[in-house]
C-alpha cells in the first residue's frame, strides 16, 4: 500500500507540475503578446503566476522527497561505524519529518486564517498562497513516515544511498 501511495502520488505530482508549468508559459506568453499589442500589462498575470510558481515549487519539492534526492553530505556519517550511520540517518530523517510536519501544520493554520482575505486583483481567497505549502509538506510528511518505517524495519529504501540526508 505504501509503495502504491508513493508511485501514484509521484505520478499525480508530475502531471500537476506539467500542467502548472504549461499554464505559466501560456499566461506569460499572453502577457508578452498583450504588452506588444496594447503597451499595457494584464494585472492578473503576475498574481496568477505567483500562485502557480508556489504550487510548482512545493509539489516538486515533494517529488524530490519521494525520490530521496535531497542534498546530501556524508562528512559526519563517514566518521561513524556502519550501524551508527544507519541510526544517524534515521535521526536525520526524523528531524526532516518533524520540520515538515511543523511547516504543514503552520500552512494549514495559515490557510484557515488567510481565507478571510482576498487577493487584490483576482479576488481569490489568500489561502491560495498557502495551500501549495500545506499540500506539499503534508505529502512530504507521509513520504518520510513511509521511508522511516521501512528504515526502522530494515527494509532497503528505493535508490537508498549511503550518505546521510541533510
Amino acid at each position: 500500500m505504501a509503495q502504491a501511495y508513493l508511485r501514484i502520488s509521484a505520478s499525480v505530482i508530475q502531471a500537476i507540475a506539467i500542467i502548472v508549468l504549461a499554464s505559466m508559459v501560456a499566461i506569460n506568453t499572453a502577457e508578452i503578446v498583450h504588452r506588444v499589442l496594447f503597451t499595457n500589462s494584464l494585472n492578473w498575470v503576475q498574481e496568477l503566476s505567483l500562485v502557480l510558481a508556489m504550487t510548482l515549487y512545493f509539489l516538486v519539492y515533494a517529488l524530490i522527497a519521494k525520490r530521496q534526492e535531497y542534498i546530501r553530505i556524508n562528512l559526519v556519517a563517514r566518521l561513524l561505524r556502519p550501524d551508527w550511520q544507519r541510526r544517524f540517518s534515521m535521526l536525520v530523517r526524523v528531524v526532516i519529518l518533524v520540520f515538515h510536519a511543523l511547516v504543514a501544520w503552520y500552512a494549514v493554520r495559515a490557510v484557515e486564517f488567510a481565507a478571510m482575505f482576498e487577493t487584490p486583483i483576482l479576488g481569490w481567497g489568500e489561502w491560495v498562497y498557502y495551500l501549495p505549502l500545506a499540500v506539499g509538506c503534508t505529502d512530504i510528511v507521509v513520504t518520510e513516515l513511509i521511508y522511516l518505517a521501512w528504515q526502522w524495519r530494515g527494509i532497503a529504501l528505493p535508490e537508498e544511498r549511503s550518505e546521510v540526508l541533510t
